[in-house]
């Protein structure tokens, strides 16, 4: 493990606490927690930019994490992978339209994360 970086933009404390956890046993680091789309754009405005971003679809504030992850697009390229608890098709559709990197419905395993991640870093950027 080369240590990628990764923000986590969850909102709900318990689920960021455990993915971060997780996600650093298997040895990445964790550029930032928060919980909302407005602060997500604002981290990645102020701090360096992550090698990944796990993102909740449904986030504290006003925009929710389909529409974050649009804003970033247009200014950034790096895997961004979803997660839900609602596993409806039409979400799912609408989140793929912005990132087609990876999409996990919770509660997620430890494994299946992982296994998210990597296949999300080993992808060409931008793909």
């Amino acid at each position: 493990m080369s240590g990628e970086t990764i923000l986590v933009v969850e909102d709900e404390g318990l689920i960021a606490l455990h993915m971060t956890e997780v996600l650093e046993r298997a040895g990445y680091r964790i550029s930032g927690t928060v919980y909302s789309g407005e602060r997500a754009l604002r981290t990645l405005d102020t701090s360096p930019q992550p090698d990944l971003v796990l993102m909740d679809i449904g986030l504290a504030g006003s925009i929710d994490g389909i529409e974050t992850a649009k804003k970033i697009r247009q200014r950034f390229i790096f895997p961004i992978i979803f997660l839900t608890a609602y596993s409806d098709e039409a979400r799912i559709e609408k989140a793929k339209e912005v990132s087609s990197t990876g999409f996990l419905v919770k509660p997620v395993t430890e494994e299946d994360l992982i296994t998210a991640i990597r296949r999300a870093l080993d992808q060409p950027a931008g793909s």
